[in-house]
């Protein structure tokens, strides 16, 4: 799916040891009736991979202070996931948010955020996160950063029941239960209501309608014998911002072309089926159909207009074929194909992380009216063989080709799995990786149709410990080595000029609950991420580069009902690049000519930040009664209010400078009740 999301960014504004946060061990899922003897599903791992691995729970992720009850805001307190300052999208060790590979039930997916970085999920329907930091195993996505695969759990089969929940920013609701003895489902839906208490602020002559935000997910399970099943999948998010810029704002007086009205519309949507069976000797087969379409309408000012739409379907195969006790083969194979449909006019800014002096006013006006089918395959192969009691080596390979740049890449993939003792890890992982670049990087007329490919080379080392029953602690360190990025050019818009390379070490130190009150984790990075344009010979720091990275999470089970949790996260300042004054210049001709003071930019990321640091913290209470239970949370966020740099702002004239803070709402609740 990969191939086809890209092009939908045309133009966009500013193991036991392997597991940190829940225990490496078969759980037992419980969300039945408390009153009634419940059935005990025994749940091992999804995936028998250990290499740079992290599982963590949902339930646990969405009770992390701070969260606001998103699970995937509290993968921030993970071990190398820094924020990329646009809410929670994870940026993972020195690559960037769009580096990374999101699954949902193994199916690719789109981005699985709303604007502001708030998560498209019911909460409650995560069941755990299975993120590969590096060196990820041949089946996934072609990308440089991460992956991120999202589980949802499977309805429950006991009897009918209900969640309603309401929270600061939204409502949402959940039904699901059996249909008979060999049917399940669940639906839930969601949506923002902010908008329609507050309709809009203004501040700095920009007037900002509340946005919104809805979304909605389905699941329906169909038993066909002891030994498969069929599964449909739903999912759909949309989201509005409207926004209006002043002719007097700062913003109009340095990028007049802004001044108007600015309109964001965004929906996607997901149907897929799936059939999973054991065919021979315990061979498993997991085979997918998926229809993923996506609709975007962009209103910039008077910079232009841009509708994008993208309907996709996808075909999937996966075998898992055991070969003997300890040796494992496992095969996939992905087609996909898209139609697209692009309506742009719009102001043509080539702007890249290697050109601060992005000017959006000066840059020239392009059209493209355009249809097109791209198509892409891939297929891959894993070999995971205990070779002596204690080792297991793991091999793949992945080769897959795209016709829309006419691009097809073979990448080897290594991994060992060395059981030092029955409670020590030892892993090591290599892997080459490519990306497709961004949609605006390779449309006709925008960008450049014949670019390569993004490449990254992965290497990681790990050591994990169990201690004993409730403590353990991880450590490891990484090395990636970046080649054929982007670097913007005036003639062919864009080209393959950049490299780069991110490398650090990372410690968790976790305590599970046990028997006793108090749980949480410490979890410490270091880490250098730097970017060097290859054309001019500039090196710098990644935008997002954040050096010293350290969080804590508590959990304190005051008594049966009551429960306290504490995050407290702090990290380097992130680089940026100073504005050392301003020029006068005027652009176009009489009578259209446009004059105005232009900022003058010193060497790229050249500025630090100040530290970061914050405390929030979470004091929740459960109910049960007889036929009901209700979860209620509150939250202090920032509780000593810091205020925190996250930039800079400057006048029109470019001699003031003032600092940005982030914007952090005070308080959040949450209530939940369950039927």
């Amino acid at each position: 799916m990969r191939t086809a999301a890209v092009l939908l960014a045309l133009y966009c504004m500013p193991t036991y040891a392997a597991d940190p946060v829940s225990a490496n061990v078969p759980q037992a899922e419980n969300n039945r009736d408390p009153e009634t003897l419940s059935e005990i599903t025994v749940v091992s791992e999804r995936s028998p991979d250990r290499v740079s691995k992290s599982v963590i729970s949902g339930k646990v992720l969405s009770k992390v202070a701070g969260s606001g009850g998103d699970p995937l805001a509290g993968l921030q307190a993970l071990p190398g996931v820094v924020s990329s300052g646009n809410g929670s999208e994870p940026a993972v060790r020195g690559s960037g948010p769009g580096d990374n590979a999101y699954y949902v039930d193994d199916l690719p997916t789109g981005n699985i955020f709303h604007f502001g970085g708030i998560s498209v999920f019911n909460a409650d329907l995560l069941k755990d996160f299975n993120l590969y930091s590096a060196a990820f195993a041949p089946h996934y996505a072609d990308v440089t950063g991460a992956v991120i695969d999202v589980a949802l759990r499977d309805p429950r089969t006991d009897r009918m029941g209900s969640k309603v929940n309401v929270n600061l920013l939204g409502a949402d609701a959940l039904i699901e239960g059996p249909i008979n003895e060999n049917q399940s489902f669940y639906f839930a839906a969601r949506r923002s209501y902010i908008d329609l208490f507050l309709k809009q602020v203004e501040q700095d002559g920009i007037t900002i309608q509340i946005p919104n935000y809805s979304d909605y997910q389905g699941k329906y399970i169909l038993k066909l014998d002891d030994a498969g099943k069929l599964t449909f999948h739903m999912q759909g998010a949309s989201d509005t911002l409207r926004l209006k810029v002043g002719n007097n704002s700062d913003l109009a007086q340095k990028e007049p072309i802004f001044a108007g009205n600015f309109a964001f519309d965004n929906k996607n949507r997901m149907q897929a089926i799936v059939l999973e069976n054991v065919l021979f000797d315990s061979a498993f087969n997991k085979l997918a159909l998926e229809h993923l379409t996506f609709d975007f309408t962009n209103s910039i000012g008077g910079a232009g207009n841009l509708y994008l739409a993208q309907d996709s379907w996808m075909l999937r195969e996966h075998l898992t074929l055991p070969v003997n006790e300890g040796h494992e083969l496992a095969l996939g194979a992905n087609y996909e194909r898209a139609l697209t449909k692009i309506d742009a006019d719009l102001k043509n800014a080539t702007c890249t992380q290697f050109n601060p002096s992005c000017d959006f006013t000066s840059a020239p006006r392009t059209q493209l009216k355009d249809q097109f089918y791209s198509q892409g395959w891939n297929v891959s192969a894993q070999d995971r063989k205990r070779i002596i009691p204690t080792v297991t080596l793991v091999t793949g390979i992945r080769h897959t080709y795209e016709n829309y740049l006419r691009k097809g890449y073979t990448e080897p993939r290594l991994g060992i799995e060395w059981d030092y003792t029955s409670d020590t890890l030892v892993t090591a992982g290599w892997g080459q990786h490519n990306q497709m670049p961004i949609g605006q990087q390779v449309a006709k007329e925008f960008g450049n149709p014949n670019l390569s490919h993004l490449r990254a080379d992965h290497s990681v080392l790990g050591v994990s410990h169990k201690v004993d029953t409730i403590w353990s602690w991880k450590a490891e360190t990484y090395y990636k080595k970046f080649s054929d990025l982007i670097v913007d050019d005036t003639q062919l818009h864009y080209v393959n000029g950049a490299s780069g390379k991110a490398y650090g070490f990372e410690f968790l130190l976790k305590k599970d609950p046990g028997e006793e009150q108090l749980s949480g984790w410490f979890a410490l990075s270091l880490s250098k991420s730097i970017r060097r344009n290859d054309i001019t010979g500039e090196s710098f720091r990644f935008e997002l580069d954040q050096p010293i990275n350290a969080t804590v999470v508590t959990t304190y089970k005051l008594d049966d009902d009551w429960t306290l949790g504490v995050k407290w996260n702090g990290h380097s300042g992130t680089p940026y690049t100073p504005i050392t004054g301003g020029q006068h210049i005027c652009t176009g001709t009489v009578p259209t000519q446009i004059c105005r003071t232009m900022p003058v930019y010193s060497d790229i990321n050249s500025g630090t930040l100040p530290f970061y640091h914050r405390l929030d913290v979470r004091l929740e209470r459960a109910v049960q009664m007889d036929d009901y239970k209700i979860e209620m949370y509150f939250e202090w966020n920032n509780l000593y209010g810091r205020q925190n740099v996250v930039g800079y702002s400057y006048d029109p004239t470019y001699t003031e400078k003032t600092p940005v803070y982030p914007f952090v709402l005070p308080i959040s609740f949450g209530v939940q009740a369950e039927f």
